[in-house]
């Protein structure tokens, strides 16, 4: 008469690797993909506390493709990118791999030769996201419904969306009142850092972050710009890119008309970026600024 084998101390670590990792990610199919198998049996290997640590490029790439989801990505990607997220004595945590250095450094390339050859063209003003204060919401991100908040203000600017060498070009009545609105690094954060590199993850598709620092410098050179105000409103925004990604996953018509209008993958990534930047304004890493102008 036979009788089953108990679990060796080996396949216990690694039943209790995968339940961690459970707890933050989850695969679309019941079976989990062969290579997320091998980080669980690598980290269980450890005799001395298992950390499952997952690259970035195959977490960002399996959840655009639908391979796996993140079970509270909101929260638990905060978790992810600094320390890991701890469950059942294990940690489960990011590695940033070097080619997002090298990402960062290609990207800053294209952006600074793409400024250099428009630099000497005359640029008028509506071609950089000048829009009225109903519109703004469109422009930080697809899907944003509710109004801003500066209903006094006749202009809004994304500066997310345009350099700040833009802001010399504005032509706008005398007494006009501007909101800047803009994401920026948070000051305490190192160049090239993997903090830092992990803030630009989400600007990657389109240009990158200012610093405010960089932004008041411009306006104090602008003579025509008046500086009125500065608002940090890091915890609103938080919140707003939250209640998009809600409204995209769980609104059936707000979700059907971006997959119709984009695709499933890209629908996925956008849900993602959203959560990501959310989650880095969360930690301080990532600012969100209005700065109020007038222009004399």
């Amino acid at each position: 008469m036979s009788s089953s084998r108990p679990p060796t101390k080996d396949s216990q670590r690694a039943r209790t690797a995968l339940q961690a990792l459970q707890t933050v990610l989850v695969p679309s199919c019941s079976l989990w993909p062969a290579r997320y198998i091998k980080l669980v049996k690598h980290a269980s290997n450890h005799r001395t506390g298992s950390r499952i640590i997952v690259p970035l490029s195959m977490l960002l790439q399996d959840v655009c493709d639908g391979i796996i989801e993140l079970r509270d990505p909101l929260y638990d990607l905060e978790d992810l990118m600094d320390q890991g997220v701890r469950a059942y004595g294990c940690f489960v945590s990011l590695k940033v791999e070097w080619k997002w250095w090298v990402e960062w450094l290609d990207r800053m390339l294209r952006v600074n030769v793409s400024v250099g050859m428009k630099s000497h063209d005359g640029v008028d003003s509506s071609n950089f996201a000048v829009a009225s204060a109903q519109h703004i919401n469109g422009l930080i991100h697809p899907f944003a419904i509710a109004p801003p908040p500066f209903a006094d203000y006749g202009t809004v600017i994304n500066l997310n969306s345009c350099p700040l060498l833009h802001l010399a070009t504005i032509q706008l009545p005398k007494g006009s009142r501007i909101i800047l609105e803009f994401t920026s690094l948070s000051n305490h954060i190192s160049f090239l850092s993997t903090t830092h590199v992990l803030c630009l993850i989400p600007f990657l598709a389109h240009r990158l972050p200012h610093r405010l620092s960089d932004v008041l410098a411009t306006v104090n050179d602008t003579p025509h710009l008046k500086l009125s105000t500065i608002t940090n409103t890091s915890a609103a925004y938080a919140d707003t890119l939250a209640a998009i990604s809600t409204k995209l996953t769980y609104d059936p018509v707000a979700r059907q008309h971006c997959v119709d209008e984009v695709g499933i993958k890209e629908w996925r990534k956008r849900r993602l970026m959203l959560e990501f930047e959310a989650a880095l304004v969360r930690k301080g890493w990532l600012e969100r600024w209005d700065v109020a102008l007038e222009v004399c």
